[in-house]
Parts: structure tokens; sequence; C-alpha cells
């Protein structure tokens, strides 16, 4: 059993490099990463990696309304239980404007939320996503798609 966080502090210890913030494997549930999402410092982040924790739709939906991720240009949301209905949210957020990559692999995702990336105004500047085990998108000229083995 995981041990429930309830402080920032907890969250935050010896995960913070320079502009990097590596979360993965916390267990992270939505109301622990509340926590996280009214921390200003996140500002400076441009390399956030979340794998394998627990936020699924509501998380994920609560981080694409943090006004804190201007700067985040690399997001690894693998292994979050995140579907089509977080992603649809994610697609539509305003706060991550510098978002280049975004890793979705090992979620339930089945294509709406793909979709959505692909036609995105406010992820333009998204260039590679990946989904599931060995599919990598990529924009060069519209969206490709590249499964690797």
């Amino acid at each position: 059993m995981t041990e429930k966080i309830t402080d920032l502090e907890s969250i935050l210890a010896g995960r913070v490099r320079g502009n990097q913030m590596m979360l993965s494997g916390v267990g992270l549930t939505p109301v622990e990463a509340r926590l996280l999402w009214q921390y200003p410092a996140l500002e400076e982040i441009s390399w956030l990696d979340l794998d394998d924790n627990r936020l699924g739709d509501e998380g994920v939906s609560d981080l694409a309304g943090c006004k804190f991720l201007n700067n985040v240009q690399y997001l690894n949301l693998n292994s979050n239980d995140v579907s089509d209905a977080g992603i649809l949210i994610l697609a539509g957020s305003i706060h991550l404007p510098k978002l280049k990559r975004l890793h979705l692999k090992c979620n339930p995702i089945k294509g709406e939320g793909v979709v959505a990336l692909f036609s995105s105004e406010t992820l333009a500047g998204l260039q590679t996503f990946q989904i599931n085990d060995g599919w990598t998108c990529k924009k060069r000229d519209g969206w490709r798609y590249k499964p690797q083995i």
C-alpha cells in the first residue's frame, strides 16, 4: 500500500534538478497532485516526468488547468490510467504553450484523444507524442505515425 502524501515537501524531496522535475513512481493521486499544481516554482520547469502515477483523467484535467506550466516542453504521462477523455481536456489546455514532446504510453487511449492532439490549436508547438507501446506520432508537414518495433 502506498503511503498517502499530505504535503508538497514530501512530493518534491530530491526530485527537482535544475529545470527538471522527476516525479515518476511517486504514486500521486489527483488529490495529492493538487498540492503540486499550486506551486509557483513550476514556472521554472521545462521537463516534467509524471510516469507511473495514479492521476487518471481527473488529475490530467487539473494539470491542464495549472497556470504555472507555461514553460513545460516535455511531459511524461505514461502509466497514469489516462483515457481519451483526459487527453481531450489536455489538448485544449492554454497552459502548455511550449509543449513539444508528450509521452502517453500504457494508458487506455483508443483514438478520440489522439485526434484531438492532432488538431489542437492550443498545443500548436507539439512536435512528437508517443501512445501505446511502439507508436510515435511526429509533426512534419502534418502528422505522421511511425510504429517502432
